[in-house]
């Protein structure tokens, strides 16, 4: 998708709040002001002077780092602790996909899988909250590389970034077919599905599930916020 027209399409086929965060988002990367980490990354916030590494330098340092580190076209990001209730939602769906997925080729990881990202002429490499992949093809550094769905739950800090910039990102990856959002302040999820052109579903009520057509499987809201007060 190149063709302007095409593009004016698909803005146009975005639910009014989604054409806001497009818009702001396209306002944050013109002003060079992305961030992909919590609050403050622990050797300090990312500046324009920040020191620009490359992917192997990176990928050396996060080898021997005992933190987990993002890259994002040439700058590391260090990764916060995540707070509880991000930790009980990403366990709550992490433990209904592994239930639902036992027998099939498929495999779902929780925060420790690093996805790479090459588009536009820049690597990014992220580490989502869950990740599903299938098959057993692997690049060159031994990563799986058949991702099927990614999910994000999203803190108060990271939002902007997962709705503005990750989530755009990962549909570069071919083999995604469902990108999901999942906030932790509120009921509200976002999914996105590639074979509808990425036009988000929201779901906002705890009697409305999630309908998960990559994996096969339906994941009411309740269960997945289970345990929140």
């Amino acid at each position: 998708m190149n063709r302007l027209d095409e593009v004016t399409s698909l803005v146009g086929r975005l639910h009014e709040s989604e054409q806001r965060e497009l818009l702001a988002w396209l306002t944050d990367s013109l002003a060079g002001s992305w961030r992909v980490a919590e609050t403050a990354p622990r050797y300090g916030a990312a500046t324009e002077d920040q020191e620009i590494f490359t992917v192997e330098e990176y990928l050396a340092f996060e080898e021997s780092s005992s933190d987990q580190h993002e890259y994002v076209a040439g700058h590391i990001y260090a990764m916060s602790e995540p707070l509880e209730p991000h930790k009980l939602i990403s366990g709550n769906v992490f433990a209904a996909l592994h239930g639902h997925l036992r027998g099939t080729p498929c495999r779902p990881y929780i925060h420790s899988t690093q996805v790479h990202i090459r588009t536009r002429g820049e690597d990014y490499f992220y580490y989502p909250d869950i990740l599903v992949t299938c098959g057993q093809a692997r690049d060159e550094k031994g990563r799986f590389i058949e991702h099927r769905l990614v999910m994000e739950v999203m803190s108060r800090s990271t939002e902007r970034i997962d709705r503005r910039e990750k989530a755009f990102t990962y549909r570069e990856l071919p083999s995604i077919e469902e990108i999901v959002l999942i906030s932790q302040k509120s009921t509200l999820v976002t999914l996105f599905r590639r074979k509808e052109d990425w036009a988000p579903v929201v779901l906002a009520a705890a009697e409305q599930a999630l309908e998960l057509e990559s994996v096969d499987l339906t994941l009411p809201l309740r269960q997945i916020y289970e345990g929140l007060p």
